[in-house]
């Protein structure tokens, strides 16, 4: 996935399948489901939507070229390419959309051919979404995208659980989610290498396209301990708002919704224009750590502490490469002497260059290139700058400091 647009693109592939309402295949899932069902499970009809029986390998295929193709797509992949690379998340000199289409073609091909598993799984997904409309659901603001994360998070895990449980039933098995080993174990097995492409893909673009499915099962599963499917629909009512609440349930529980923060570009950039703003949320700090060598372990509890963010890459010009900035709340001053530790040991291993100061609370680099990097605290915040021409440095880290 990269870190966000692959998984807006299992939506566009996967949307709006029909069903028969009346089948005895759906009556079983909505049943297993707590669906109360419509007359027809369906969405109003396009040219290129597949029914369940025609949603085969060619027919994604040519979905995908076609959104691969559009205008819009092509637009937000150059960007979020951009900001990928300034960011160390990809190599500089990967064809990230050359990339994705070939991360999507591999993982048709490797669709299932059972035409039994596929129609259960088109229809599912079909009563799903007309009950809930996926499309509609994970629509947030431009640049929120943890927070479409997260919602997609909730819409995948929701999937398979159901279709873990519909498989039990039929063998006269209960759900089996009051055992959290069990859970684990369901998600290891998603994820494990199976040699496509997706296993060489890059940590960030592999790892963000699992999450919605392996983090979104545990979401569920503990939704689903202790209640219903109604708390379930619930979530759908008051969907998950960051990556962090669908990573730490009972943040979400708890309603412990993320902090607002704002970033502009800075002054002291002349001539800057705004390439891509979003929000990394605990998820993209993590593979942010991990894209630069950090282990998974140290990664995931230098980020756990997220309270929220803002990243921006913008460009100068004609004066080279882009520039990353990003500033970042965490929960206590502990958790950002954490967070600001882990991203000086990120840049310190793979900038190629010297250390021009090292402080308690603030490191920069000057790289061969003639750029340098900034990586500061001030109490709760971190801020981060990548790429910075070495003139401007010095104005840029009083006003990104401020």
């Amino acid at each position: 996935m990269t870190r966000w647009l692959l998984p807006s693109i299992v939506f566009a592939l996967c949307s709006a399948p029909t069903a028969r309402a009346d089948s005895s295949l759906a009556k079983e899932i909505a049943k297993q489901r707590g669906l109360t069902q419509k007359k027809a499970a369906k969405k109003p009809a396009r040219d290129d939507a597949p029914t369940t029986a025609t949603l085969d390998r060619e027919a994604l295929r040519t979905r995908l070229a076609k959104l691969a193709d559009d205008p819009a797509v092509q637009a937000a992949t150059r960007a979020e390419g951009i900001a990928l690379a300034r960011w160390g998340l990809i190599p500089r000199d990967l064809d990230y959309r050359a990339t994705l289409v070939s991360l999507y073609t591999d993982q048709i091909d490797r669709r299932a051919p059972d035409p039994a598993w596929n129609e259960l799984v088109a229809t599912e997904r079909a009563l799903r979404d007309a009950k809930f409309d996926f499309a509609a659901f994970v629509a947030v603001p431009a640049g929120e995208n943890d927070a479409s994360l997260a919602r997609r998070a909730l819409v995948e895990g929701d999937g398979i659980a159901l279709l873990i449980e519909l498989v039990l039933a039929r063998k006269g098995k209960s759900a089996p989610w009051d055992n959290t080993q069990v859970t684990l174990d369901l998600g290891r097995a998603m994820t494990m290498p199976t040699g496509d492409a997706l296993d060489k893909a890059p940590v960030a673009i592999r790892e963000a396209m699992l999450f919605p499915f392996r983090a979104g099962l545990a979401f569920v599963a503990s939704l689903r301990r202790y209640e219903s499917w109604s708390a379930v629909d619930a979530a759908y009512k008051r969907p998950p708002r960051s990556t962090e609440q669908i990573l730490h349930p009972e943040k979400y529980a708890a309603d412990e919704q993320p902090v607002h923060v704002t970033l502009d570009i800075p002054a002291e950039l002349p001539d800057a224009k705004l390439v891509h703003s979003t929000v990394w949320g605990e998820l993209g700090f993590a593979l942010f750590l991990r894209a630069h060598g950090i282990p998974v372990e140290t990664a995931n509890i230098a980020a756990a502490g997220w309270a929220g963010d803002r990243v921006i890459t913008v460009s100068l010009g004609d004066a080279g490469p882009a520039v990353g900035l990003a500033r970042y709340e965490w929960d206590s001053e502990i958790d950002a002497i954490e967070a600001y530790e882990a991203a000086v040991r990120a840049l310190d291993d793979t900038t190629i260059g010297a250390t021009i100061d090292h402080a308690d609370a603030r490191t920069r680099w000057l790289a061969l290139d003639g750029r340098t990097s900034l990586v500061s605290r001030q109490g709760t915040r971190v801020t981060i700058a990548v790429g910075v021409p070495a003139p401007l440095l010095p104005a840029l880290t009083v006003a990104m400091e401020k």
